[in-house]
C-alpha cells in the first residue's frame, strides 16, 4: 500500500517513512509541493501525509489541487496550532489534522483509520471475483488490472453475475435483470451471443470457462 509523505523537514520525513515502512507500507517521499504533486499523479498513492508549510507552496493549496481529481485520504501535518488553521485545512479537503510535535504511534493509528474508512467506502461500489473487478460508480470493468471494453449489455450481465456469484441463474432471470422488460421481448439467442462475447473478454479459454459456466437446460452460474 503506497503512502506519500510530503514534508520538507528531512529528519521528520525520514522518521515517518521508516516507521511506516516497518508497518508494511510502501512510502514515497517528497520535500516540496511540486515534487509531491508529481508523485501523486505518477504513483496514485492510497494515502497522503501533507505538511502545511512547504517551501514552494501552501499545503492548503496543494490539498485543494489534489481534491480536484481525487478523494485519496489526506492527513495534514502542521506546526501551526491555531484553530483557524485547522478549520482551513479541513475545509480545503483534508480528512484529518495533526499538530507538531506529535506521537508517531498516534500518527500511524489515525492514518490506519483513515485508510480503513476509505477502503470501506470504496468497497461499497466495487464488485470483485478473482482477477475481475467492476466499479459501479465509474461503470467500468477490469481483468488483471487491464480495463475491458464492454458494451452496456455486457457490463450489465457481468454486474448481475458478480452480484449473484455461485448461484444458478435461469435465462429468464438474467433476461429480466438485464433488459428490464420481464425478458418477454428478448430472444434467448441474444443472451447467448452476449455471454459468448463476455467470455472472450474475461476467460483465458472461452471454450472451457473458469467463471461463466453453462447449466444445460437451466441457465448459467458464475463460479468463484
Amino acid at each position: 500500500m503506497k503512502i506519500l509523505v510530503i514534508e520538507d523537514d528531512q529528519g521528520l520525513r525520514q522518521g515517518i517513512a521508516f516507521s511506516l515502512t516497518q508497518e508494511g507500507y510502501q512510502v514515497l517521499q517528497a520535500s516540496s509541493g511540486k515534487e509531491g504533486y508529481r508523485l501523486f499523479l505518477q504513483e496514485s498513492p492510497l494515502g497522503i501525509l501533507l505538511d502545511l508549510n512547504l517551501p514552494d507552496m501552501d499545503g492548503n493549496d496543494l490539498c485543494r489541487k489534489i481534491r480536484e481529481t481525487s478523494q485519496v485520504p489526506i492527513l495534514m501535518l502542521t506546526a501551526r496550532d491555531m484553530e483557524t488553521d485547522e478549520i482551513m485545512g479541513l475545509s480545503q479537503g483534508a480528512d484529518d489534522y495533526m499538530t507538531k510535535p506529535f506521537s508517531i504511534a498516534v500518527l500511524k493509528l489515525r492514518l490506519a483509520k483513515l485508510l480503513d474508512r476509505n477502503m470501506e467506502k470504496e468497497e461499497a461500489h466495487i464488485l470483485r471475483s478473482g482477477d475481475i473487478v467492476l466499479d459501479q460508480d465509474l461503470i467500468k470493468a477490469w481483468k488483471e488490472n487491464q480495463e475491458m471494453e464492454c458494451s452496456v449489455t455486457e457490463y450489465r450481465i457481468l454486474k448481475y453475475f458478480l452480484e449473484n456469484k455461485n448461484q444458478v441463474l435461469t435465462q429468464n432471470q438474467i433476461l429480466e435483470a438485464v433488459w428490464d422488460l420481464d425478458g418477454k421481448f428478448v430472444n434467448p439467442n441474444t443472451l447467448q451471443v452476449n455471454i459468448g462475447r463476455l467470455r472472450k473478454k474475461i476467460e483465458k479459454d472461452p471454450s472451457s470457462p473458469r467463471y461463466i459456466k453453462t447449466i444445460r437446460g437451466i441457465g448459467y452460474i458464475w463460479e468463484e
